[in-house]
């Protein structure tokens, strides 16, 4: 304190008013500030040594040395108030100055890199961001980890999927060194690990020898980018064994879709191969054993159908002689059966069809009545022989006129009546048909047959309708059959857009039942339309109910008055009576007639009275003495309401014969009795039955028994026509009519018109006559109306010379339509304004289509005259337009041939088919052309 007291100081300016409390404060502010300088130095370099990225490193080194001098500093200012060492403080002041200026001297150029330096915020957000980038990354170090996972195990897949495929899979790079293969390959190559062969070529593998045909298939999947796939190639494998291949190549694809390379499968097929080979072998045999059955049927339609021809050709002019009802009735049934059995034997001999399961149907209009009636009468004699009664229709019918295939129709009627006689030992089979829904035009109509056999179990009813099935299929059963005839019915409602079905109860009948829809056509002069019957008075004596109800609808639609009984004292009752001015008849069966005593029932009454009996096919042959003594008429069971109605405007007007019709006189036609024909046939049915249908006409006919003996009567007289068989012995008709278009032949007239003649049923057969050079076709069973058609379309001129052949005019009217509206109709949906526009295009273009034609006829431009002909019949054959499409053929093969003048005679047919074809349009379509 002795220094705090002296006044023994060096002289300062704030030492001049000096006391304790201003030195302590001095004293004390300076200690504390040199204290202070002495730390932050230390701070400072403790800082800068731990940061080895801190900037500017020498600012920090000279800003701590300057603190610590200006630490010093006032640690001197302290010294020196007591102890005078002032050259020793001003020394420190100098080295503190020299700091600062040091430092100054080195920041000043620093300070625009120092002011550059980021600040705080900027190195927070800079901070930040690399966290997230950190974060960033580690997230995709996962999912890169992920994805190698992931591809790690799609890779086994793959290589599970291609090591389970049965055929070898590689890939190779553009150098066309392996990159992989699958197991297969691997297994085939002998080789147990895939280093085996990855990285190698072809040549470096066992498969060397095939190496330069593997490069230039590589190459040209990598030089191209396109694939080669399905390539079969035969092979040498390394044990030598010859095998077969099938190489699909590909190329592979980077993402810039550049080639890479080639992928590959390689399949041995040598088996498959063989197979094919095989089959192959057993397609031949096959189409020679089809060429063998197709001879087979054809030569077996010859043999089946001649006789069935001499059948249908022997009735057809019986039918043409004068008959009385009965005998007509049993040659109508006859010819219906024959006709039957003759249909259905087109189709077994159509190998088309029935291979194909398709069958053309042919829709006219046909009276059902009738229809069904004719069907029933058909299976009469067998449903007498079982002592069944086969009612048919059950019900009166309004006169239903349909459009329908009748040959298909009574195809499964007979089909099912005969399965119900079959399978029924007593009781009846009753056929009925209903009409159960109508828009008009339009009908769906409904057929059963209904039987009171054994009945049909609910299991066997689902196999009924299926090929080869049967109820009993025991080697013992009494009833035999292929199990195709249900099975045919089937197809065939289905093929007219219908359904079939059965009802059934074992032990109590069967009921089979089709439905079709079909066109109902309005019929004028039906007799439920006729009024001659209203008034008159019948009774009926009938126990079967069917008879009675069907009697009962019948006549009160014909507005008849009838009372009807079902036992003989109850109509006895009703017979006395019975009070009328008319004649009453009787209608009962006839074996109640012959057990009534007439004689005496006729004596007791006071009116006229007539008897229609119903009677059996058997009781028609031999017509009981009794009914002859009576006014009768004998119908045939099952009734036709026509002939019931005919019979009763009969039975009125005081029919004086006892028959139902007149007899049929013979056709007395002497139109063509200057023409001579010549038959060439070689059965002598054939000739009786064909030469008869001829000469009806009045031609004279002469028969030549096969071709060469034709060719010698043709060399030898002159004729105007020749029907012409095709199957005969030492010359057929073919030969026969190429020798005779042939100018080498001494025939006289080369151009004769020739008329094929044949038993075939085979598809083209008609074709192979035309090309033959035969000018028309007819397939036999012939028939008079055939036979004058065509003699009207080939005789109808009356100055026919040699070489000249008849041109059509009224003799277009052949069997063939001018227009088939049906069809047309069906292949265009029905669309009226369709069918009007397609018709007004072709009659617009028709003219000039021919007027082409007839100038290549100028020409004889045989080429364009074929190509011609043949895009007319395309055309015609698209408008329906039947006879102008059968000319077109002719015209076309006529072309081939050669044979200018058949040519020229057909254009003026096409003109006439043409016009006529445009006047059935403007009819049929309104076309107002």
């Amino acid at each position: 304190m002795s220094m705090e007291h002296t006044q023994d100081f060096m002289p300062h300016g704030y030492c001049i008013s000096w006391d304790v409390p201003l030195l302590t404060l001095h004293v004390l502010s300076d200690f504390f500030i040199a204290l202070a300088y002495f730390s932050i130095p230390v701070g400072i370099i403790y800082f800068v040594s731990k940061k080895d990225d801190v900037t500017f490193k020498p600012v920090y080194y000279l800003f701590a040395a300057f603190i610590l001098a200006c630490g010093i500093t006032h640690l001197m200012g302290i010294i020196t108030l007591w102890l005078p060492v002032y050259y020793l403080a001003g020394v420190f002041k100098l080295l503190t100055a020299i700091v600062s200026v040091a430092t100054a001297i080195y920041l000043i150029p620093k300070l625009s890199d120092m002011v550059a330096l980021p600040e705080l915020n900027e190195l927070l957000l800079l901070n930040k961001k690399l966290t997230d980038e950190n974060q960033s990354r580690k997230k995709a170090e996962m999912a890169l980890e992920q994805s190698r996972t992931k591809l790690a195990e799609t890779n086994k897949m793959l290589s599970t999927v291609l090591d389970a495929i049965p055929v070898r899979v590689f890939w190779k790079n553009h150098d066309l060194e392996f990159q992989g293969v699958n197991r297969v390959l691997l297994e085939d190559a002998g080789m147990n690990d895939v280093s085996e062969i990855i990285g190698k070529t072809d040549y470096q593998l066992p498969w060397a020898d095939f190496a330069d045909k593997y490069k230039k298939d590589d190459k040209a999947v990598l030089d191209s980018g396109r694939s080669m796939l399905q390539i079969e190639e035969e092979l040498v494998d390394r044990n030598g064994n010859r095998l077969w291949a099938k190489t699909n190549k590909v190329p592979l694809l980077n993402d810039k879709n550049e080639v890479i390379g080639v992928l590959g499968t390689f399949e041995d097929i040598t088996q498959a191969k063989i197979a094919e080979q095989e089959l192959i072998v057993a397609k031949e045999q096959a189409e020679q054993a089809n060429i063998a059955k197709s001879q087979f049927l054809a030569n077996m339609s010859h043999e089946l159908r001649t006789p069935l021809n001499g059948v249908i050709g022997t009735l057809n002019l019986l039918a043409a002689t004068s008959l009385n009802a009965r005998q007509s009735n049993l040659v109508n049934i006859s010819k219906h059966s024959a006709e039957s059995l003759f249909g259905l034997l087109n189709d077994v001999l159509d190998l088309s069809k029935i291979e194909s399961g398709k069958l053309e149907l042919e829709y006219h209009n046909e009276d059902l009545d009738e229809l069904l009636a004719e069907v029933a009468r058909g299976m009469a004699g067998r449903a007498e022989e079982k002592g069944l009664e086969l009612l048919c229709p059950a019900h009166f019918m309004s006169s239903c006129v349909a459009k329908v295939d009748r040959l298909r129709l009574r195809q499964i009627l007979n089909n099912l009546i005969g399965n119900a006689l079959k399978f029924t030992e007593k009781g009846s089979i009753t056929v009925d048909m209903t009409v159960i829904k109508k828009t008009m035009p339009e009908a769906t109509l409904r057929f059963s047959i209904s039987d009171t056999g054994v009945g049909i179990s609910e299991h066997d009813q689902a196999l009924l309708f299926e090929r080869f099935k049967q109820l009993d299929g025991s080697s013992t059963r009494p009833q035999a059959g292929s199990g195709l005839g249900l099975a045919i019915c089937r197809q065939l409602v289905e093929l007219m857009g219908g359904r079939i079905g059965v009802s059934s109860t074992l032990g109590q009948g069967s009921t089979f039942w089709f439905e079709i829809t079909t066109e109902l056509v309005n019929r004028k002069g039906q007799p439920h339309q006729d009024s001659s019957l209203a008034g008159m008075s019948v009774i009926v004596l009938a126990e079967n109910p069917t008879y009675k109800r069907y009697f009962a609808d019948l006549l009160a639609n014909w507005s008849v008055q009838h009372e009807i009984a079902d036992s003989i004292d109850l109509f006895k009752e009703i017979l006395f009576e019975h009070h009328h001015d008319q004649t009453c008849v009787l209608i009962m069966e006839t074996d109640y007639f012959l057990n009534l005593d007439i004689t005496a029932l006729l004596s007791q009454l006071t009116f006229d009275v007539r008897f229609l009996l119903m009677t059996s096919q058997s009781q028609l042959t031999q017509v009981p003495e009794k009914t002859q003594q009576h006014d009768c008429i004998l119908l045939a069971k099952p009734l036709m309401q026509s002939e019931v109605f005919n019979a009763l405007v009969g039975l009125r007007n005081d029919m004086p014969t006892k028959q139902l019709q007149q007899p049929i006189k013979p056709v007395e036609n002497a139109q063509f009795k200057d023409r001579k024909i010549l038959l060439v046939e070689d059965n002598s049915t054939n000739i009786i039955v064909a030469k008869g249908l001829i000469q009806m006409y009045g031609p004279t006919v002469e028969v030549a028994e096969n071709g060469e003996l034709a060719l010698n009567i043709l060399s030898k007289q002159r004729f105007d026509l020749i029907f012409m068989d095709c199957q005969m012995p030492v010359m057929d008709g073919y030969e026969c009519t190429r020798l005779i278009r042939s100018e080498e032949a001494s025939v006289i007239n080369h151009r004769i018109p020739i008329i094929a003649l044949t038993a075939n049923a085979m598809r083209g057969d008609r074709e192979a006559c035309l090309a033959a050079g035969m000018d028309d076709y007819i397939s036999k069973p012939v028939d008079a109306d055939t036979i004058h058609q065509m003699l009207k379309k080939w005789l109808a001129q009356e100055d026919i010379t040699q070489g000249e052949l008849p041109i059509m005019d009224e003799s277009l009217e052949s069997t063939t339509p001018v227009f088939d509206k049906a069809n047309y109709s069906s292949r265009l949906m029905d669309d009226d304004n369709l069918m009007k526009q397609v018709a007004l295009n072709f009659v617009a273009d028709m003219p000039q289509q021919l007027e082409k034609l007839n100038e290549m006829i100028a020409s004889e431009d045989y080429e364009q005259l074929a190509a011609q002909a043949h895009k007319l019949k395309g055309a015609a054959s698209n408008m329906a337009a039947e006879q102008m499409h059968d000319l077109a053929v002719e015209f076309e093969l006529a072309t081939k041939e050669h044979v200018m003048e058949r040519v020229a005679a057909l254009y003026p047919m096409l003109m006439q088919a043409f016009d006529q074809l445009r006047d059935e349009l403007d009819k049929e379509l309104g076309l107002d052309t």
